[in-house]
Parts: C-alpha cells; sequence; structure tokens
C-alpha cells in the first residue's frame, strides 16, 4: 500500500501534534515554558560559545524563530545574552541557573510519553519505529 492510501504524513503530523500538545501542557504547568522553548534551553545546556545561529541549526528552525524564543526565555530568566571575547559581533547565549534548573528537572514529561509509547508498542516496533524516523529525519533534513 503506498504511503498516500496510508495517509503517512497526515498520520505522522497528527501523532507529533498530540505528544507536543501533551508535553506542552506539562512544561507549562510546570515551568512556563513550551517544548520549543525547552528545545532551545536543550541546545545551549553543555556547551561553550553558543550562539543564536548554532541553536537554530541544532533545531532545525529559523533564526527568527530562534530570536523570538530567545527573547522570551531571557525575559524568564532562563537564559542569558553576552558579547563574545572572541569574535565582537557574536552573542553567546548561557543559561543561567534557573534555567539549568529546568533542564535538569524536565525530562519527566518526555520520559512519560516514551512510557506510553512503550506501553502501546513492542520492542521489535519501538526498535523498527526508530529506525524509520531516523531514515525519514535524514531524508528531509
Amino acid at each position: 500500500m503506498s504511503a498516500s492510501k496510508l495517509r503517512l504524513y497526515w498520520r505522522l503530523q497528527l501523532a507529533a501534534h498530540f505528544m507536543q500538545k501533551q508535553a506542552d501542557r506539562d512544561l507549562l504547568d510546570n515551568d512556563n515554558i513550551t517544548t520549543a522553548q525547552f528545545g532551545v534551553l536543550s541546545a545551549i545546556a553543555n556547551r561553550e560559545d553558543v550562539t543564536q545561529k548554532d541553536v537554530a541549526q541544532a533545531l532545525g528552525l529559523n533564526p527568527s524563530a530562534v530570536t523570538a524564543m530567545v527573547k522570551r526565555l531571557m525575559k524568564l530568566g532562563y537564559i542569558q545574552r553576552e558579547g563574545s571575547q572572541s569574535d565582537g559581533r557574536a552573542k553567546i547565549l548561557t543559561l543561567s541557573e534557573e534555567g539549568e534548573r529546568i533542564v535538569k528537572n524536565t525530562q519527566p514529561p518526555f520520559q512519560k510519553i516514551n512510557e506510553q509509547i512503550e506501553n502501546i508498542l513492542s520492542d521489535d516496533e519501538i526498535e523498527n519505529l526508530g529506525d524509520y524516523m531516523e531514515r525519514l529525519i535524514k531524508a528531509f533534513r
């Protein structure tokens, strides 16, 4: 059967949408951030000299989308932006103590979704799904 007949794009999009909604709900309730904003925090965590351009590339986002998220995260006090010592034009992003706390403690929403997937699919199905998703990510990146 073809991908079109199975409406695979729509099904993938819908599954991702529902999982993101659940994770967003948990993150908003606990830390007042979305999954996209958590992605920015994660891209900054445990790295040195991270710029907004680096974050955009790591997350596959447009730089303008990252700019808006960075401003919001700065306003919340989760990240800081400072001038680079090696490149006067570049701005380096770092996590504040609160941002570090969020990254350290915010695995539960994602873990909860992974546990739900483990309850729905067998180990072999999970492994196959992971392989299929990786192939799709590489093909469309």
